[in-house]
């Protein structure tokens, strides 16, 4: 959870846009482009939303930017690049023919999954000292703060079961 917490991207503004594109199984393969030795200072010269050990280096504007196009119906694309302790993670995120998708390099689940709802939900949990905000894909407007966060908190699965599903982009 830490790193998708941690998670930023390139807009299709970009001259490195995400691909929307996928293999002979079904499977996302818009990553495949990707060098090796992508560093983030290419991710930031490509327009990508970097952040590296936790620290937002660049990419509020392209975050901002997706966020307005998707909310006026326009397609958009945005990859999240998060560099951690040396290691890489992308996240590309689409917003096509009214439905979000969200694609994880470090997940085995590449299959396209549409939701309706991309939310910023925030809260503060029982004796927390803080409020947080996270960004969620779903299809259910109503999800909030606490559900979110004690689907992942919580030792009880039949409350994560229970809840609508989302996704956590950071």
């Amino acid at each position: 959870m830490i790193i998708l917490l941690l998670l930023s991207g390139c807009t299709k503004a970009a001259s490195k846009e995400p691909l929307f594109e996928f293999d002979s199984n079904g499977d996302y393969s818009g990553f495949s482009d990707i060098p090796t030795d992508y560093t983030a200072e290419q991710a930031e010269k490509d327009g990508c939303y970097v952040s590296l050990d936790s620290k937002t280096i660049s990419g509020e504007k392209q975050w901002k930017d997706f966020i307005r196009d998707a909310s006026n119906e326009k397609e958009a694309s945005i990859r999240l690049v998060s560099i951690v302790d040396n290691s890489t993670y992308y996240l590309d995120i689409f917003y096509l023919d009214g439905f979000y998708r969200m694609f994880d390099s470090s997940s085995v689940d590449l299959k396209d999954h549409k939701y309706k709802y991309l939310l910023t939900v925030e809260g503060t949990m029982p004796n927390a000292n803080k409020s947080g905000k996270v960004n969620i894909l779903t299809d259910d407007k109503e999800l909030s703060y606490y559900d979110v966060m004690w689907s992942f908190l919580s030792s009880d699965s039949h409350y994560s079961e229970a809840i609508s599903p989302f996704k956590l982009i950071n």
